[in-house]
């Protein structure tokens, strides 16, 4: 395992939650619907994590996103890791090519998003009540296509290998 990666992954994460829940949840919300940052997070650092790092990671900032949020406890914690779980799956399938990243970056947080609805639903959280419920999905996940244009080069030279590291990169 990669502790360095593994480090800045976490890092990465708590900074993801800070943002979400001060910047772009109240700030930065263009027609209603905020990005999903902490998902685009978790994926973008799960692209250079092992499956049980990023798994690690996904369920961490899941964790202090519902501790920080009003949404049952665990349920973004469950999103987070299965949405790692499945970044972890294809990222193999979408490496070196940037235009199948960014839709795979589109296609897990429109999963993710539907995840979090269907079983926030299911216990109690009225997600599908919202008669915007898809275009609020929809929404976030072109926010999250479009901010990762920025954010996956960055973590990617973040998570890069320094030969001078040695046992710990």
């Amino acid at each position: 395992m990669k502790f360095r990666n593994l480090n800045i992954g976490l890092v990465l994460g708590v900074v993801a939650v800070v943002l979400q829940t001060t910047v772009f949840d109240r700030y930065l919300d263009p027609l209603g619907v905020a990005p999903d940052f902490v998902l685009l997070a978790v994926v973008a650092a799960s692209y250079h994590l092992s499956e049980e790092a990023a798994m690690l990671l996904g369920f961490s900032a899941g964790l202090l996103t519902d501790l920080l949020g009003s949404t049952l406890l665990g349920l973004w914690a469950l999103v987070l890791t299965v949405a790692a779980y499945l970044t972890v799956r294809v990222r193999f399938r979408v490496e070196g090519n940037p235009f199948l990243t960014l839709a795979s970056v589109f296609v897990l947080t429109i999963l993710g998003e539907l995840l979090f609805a269907v079983l926030g639903t299911l216990f109690g959280q009225q997600v599908f009540s919202d008669v915007n419920a898809f275009k609020k999905v929809l929404l976030a996940a072109v926010y999250n296509l479009l901010l990762a244009v920025l954010v996956l080069p960055l973590v990617g030279r973040f998570m890069q290998k320094d030969p001078a590291a040695g046992v710990w990169a």
